[in-house]
């Protein structure tokens, strides 16, 4: 039903206008999930239910989170990201990060992404980042990497705008085994079938990302987490680097 209403909204409305009214209409639709057997930890919204999405991740009908949004949030609160004046980049964050993070330390995040329509401060290249070195105390890079040709360079670039003592926190896609990519695999329909999704070149095992990011200088953790499906949470990875000092 979510899917099915979300299209008919794109398909009568402009962009522009539906990027203006997002809250608003999510408010309201979240009249529907009204409850209290879960909670969103973005917007500390309490629902009847998260939405299941067709990827089986579950959706915030309040706010529009996802999983590794609220995770993300939840970290930022424990590593007390949010109560220092540290220089934050933030790879393609989600709307509400974005707003929530821009009303909490305007003056010290920054947020990018390639795409030059997307609503972002910057839009960097992350092979070729406009910032001088040692720019940034925190780098959030969640789900980029699989979509970039030469990752070894970006990983670089994340290393050379790092602090020294800076946490860049990494998150793809992951597989068990080696990592997989085939750069003669170009049409989207091919990239669906082998790497998931059509803007995707690769599938990284932990250890082969965890590999390459150390290879560029990072020491790298292995951040692994249970699901709690009270707060629509899953399973999942985050790799937790840090340039040395």
């Amino acid at each position: 039903m979510y899917t099915f209403i979300k299209s008919i909204i794109h398909r009568i409305f402009p962009q522009w206008l539906i990027m203006k009214a997002e809250y608003m209409l999510r408010f309201l639709y979240s009249f529907f999930f009204r409850g209290t057997a879960v909670k969103c930890v973005v917007c500390n919204a309490s629902l009847s239910r998260f939405i299941e999405l067709p990827s089986g991740d579950l959706l915030c009908p309040r706010c529009g989170s996802l999983p590794r949004h609220r995770r993300l949030w939840m970290l930022l609160h424990e590593y007390d990201f949010l109560n220092n004046s540290i220089r934050i980049l933030h790879f393609s964050p989600s709307r509400i990060l974005r707003k929530k993070m821009q009303q909490l330390v305007p003056a010290s995040y920054i947020t990018t992404d390639y795409d030059p329509e997307a609503y972002t401060d910057k839009h960097y290249d992350i092979t070729h980042i406009f910032e001088p070195p040692e720019s940034f105390e925190l780098i959030i890079c969640f789900h980029i990497l699989e979509h970039i040709t030469d990752d070894a360079k970006a990983i670089h670039e994340l290393y050379r705008i790092a602090k020294k003592g800076a946490i860049v926190w990494i998150q793809t896609p992951f597989k068990e085994g080696d990592i997989y990519e085939d750069a003669r695999i170009t049409n989207p329909a091919e990239r669906l079938l082998h790497f998931g999704q059509e803007d995707h070149i690769r599938i990284y095992s932990v250890e082969g990302l965890s590999k390459r990011i150390q290879e560029a200088g990072f020491e790298v953790n292995i951040l692994q987490f249970s699901d709690d499906k009270s707060l629509g949470l899953k399973e999942e990875i985050i790799l937790r680097c840090v340039r040395p000092k």
